[in-house]
């Protein structure tokens, strides 16, 4: 008896994923790609991915030359 609740909620997830695609799809034909939402999430992404680089560190750069007192 326990297989055929299973057999239902795969068949509830498979139509909840087929009709979200759907929906999806014809949205996009109706309204054309989102390009300002592609290019925010690429800026998310971008200043994601750069909170977790190593920074290179600033070094002073010494010359070995006396300054002249003017």
């Amino acid at each position: 008896m326990w297989y055929w609740a299973g057999i239902f909620a795969l068949f509830c997830c498979l139509f909840l994923i087929i009709e979200e695609i759907i929906y999806y799809l014809w949205n996009r034909y109706v309204y054309g790609p989102n390009y300002e939402g592609k290019s925010k999430w690429k800026n998310r992404a971008k200043a994601f991915i750069r909170l977790f680089k190593r920074k290179s560190p600033t070094g002073i750069h010494e010359t070995h030359e006396e300054e002249s007192p003017l």
